[in-house]
């Protein structure tokens, strides 16, 4: 059953909901309209009751006030003989593991113009029923209306009679969710100048410098391990670019003194977050399936540790893939950091980094013979969102660039 989880029509069914959206005309890209509601609708995020208990949602208000809107905007600047218009029609379908994340498409769509549809999971969540409320009393406050009359969202049970009715009509797709959730929405047809646009399964990894924690502050260990918590526990370590390896760069001597430093301080700070006994069940699983699949595996910490760690001499996607997150990393130790490429495929998408040089990165890069790694960031960074994701320019694809007659020299 279609769910209506809000519109500026809610009582009407879906077929009119889609015949009233699609007969709304496109606002211009970064129109003082959208933007005055991204930055409301940012806004009434800091004063949610729930943000305490949800810093995400904060990031991701932070990341639309006014001064970010105007950086997006800037990332659009067209030459002469270039003018901008909205996409048209996007229609989302949101993950269920990161709640939030399908905001951030949904959102630079709408100050891109487009008139938006998006899919939301049917799981209960927290942060989407607070982030719809803020619709809602939009709504019953009788603001923004120009723009809340372009945005449908919903939910229903997977159905491909409806995703297909919604994806005929769209002029854009952007599919969030796993490989075999990408399979089954890229089997039904868009209409023909339609574009399409998947994030399926990805990992992140994190290869730190031991020089460098041997050489460390007790501060700034603190720090790092604050960051890496930040980085792993998040989530539960769902989301695709929370690191699941660790690979630590150095000779021996400096590694296992990087790592006797630096486990414990991720310890310490992990104690701050909460450890669901679920959690530990499947970390201490997986550890024993995949000690059973690779037997130079062994665990380095008690079953009970927080996070799990294990030692394996190598580790690559498919090894990650044995892993359901909730705090279990795997170490491994590289004696130089080129030695990543040959663990990474096109799976891996995030490589969260401490000690290495800009250089030290781009050699790593040219030394990869796949499509490995679209994001390098510091530690504390991982989750962070940004317009260019897996390698595509979000905003390329929300706003279509009509070509002009050059300007005539005088």
């Amino acid at each position: 059953m279609t769910q209506i989880l809000f519109s500026t029509t809610p009582d009407v069914p879906l077929q009119a909901q889609l015949a009233r959206i699609s007969g709304l005309a496109p606002l211009p890209p970064f129109d003082a309209q959208s933007r005055a509601f991204v930055a409301d609708f940012a806004r009434r995020i800091f004063a949610l009751p729930v943000l305490r208990d949800h810093p995400e949602l904060a990031t991701l208000a932070h990341w639309f006030r006014p001064a970010a809107q105007e950086h997006l905007f800037r990332r659009l600047q067209s030459p002469d003989n270039e003018s901008l218009l909205a996409r048209g029609l996007v229609f989302h379908l949101a993950p269920a593991n990161v709640d939030v994340l399908f905001a951030y498409a949904w959102l630079m769509s709408v100050l891109a113009g487009n008139r938006n549809v998006a899919r939301l999971s049917q799981k209960p969540s927290v942060q989407r029923e607070a982030l719809v409320s803020i619709l809602g009393d939009m709504r019953r406050e009788g603001l923004h209306a120009s723009v809340l009359e372009r945005s449908v969202l919903l939910t229903y049970p997977h159905d491909d009679a409806i995703t297909s009715l919604l994806s005929r009509h769209c002029h854009a797709r952007i599919i969030w969710g796993g490989d075999a959730t990408v399979a089954k929405i890229r089997s039904i047809p868009l209409a023909p100048l339609a574009l399409e646009l998947a994030f399926p399964d990805r990992f992140g990894v994190a290869a730190i410098d031991a020089a460098t924690i041997v050489r460390s502050t007790e501060a700034d260990l603190q720090q790092l391990a604050h960051r890496f918590v930040n980085d792993v526990l998040w989530f539960g370590q769902q989301a695709c670019s929370s690191p699941r390896t660790l690979y630590w760069v150095g000779d021996a001597g400096s590694i296992q003194q990087a790592r006797a430093r630096f486990w414990p301080a991720v310890r310490g700070q992990a104690g701050a977050m909460n450890d669901e006994p679920a959690a530990l069940m499947a970390r201490v699983t997986d550890a024993h399936l995949m000690a059973a699949l690779a037997p130079t595996i062994h665990s380095s910490s008690s079953l009970g540790s927080y996070p799990l760690t294990l030692d394996a001499a190598r580790a690559d996607a498919h090894l990650r893939e044995l892993q359901s997150g909730h705090g279990l990393v795997v170490d491994v130790s590289l004696s130089a950091l080129t030695d990543l490429a040959g663990q990474l495929d096109d799976r891996d998408q995030t490589l969260v980094q401490h000690g290495f040089s800009r250089e030290a990165l781009i050699e790593l890069l040219a030394r990869l013979e796949n499509r490995a790694l679209d994001r390098i960031v510091p530690f504390g960074r991982a989750l962070d969102f940004h317009p260019v994701w897996d390698g595509t320019d979000l905003l390329d694809v929300l706003t279509r660039k009509i070509t002009l007659p050059g300007t005539p020299k005088q």
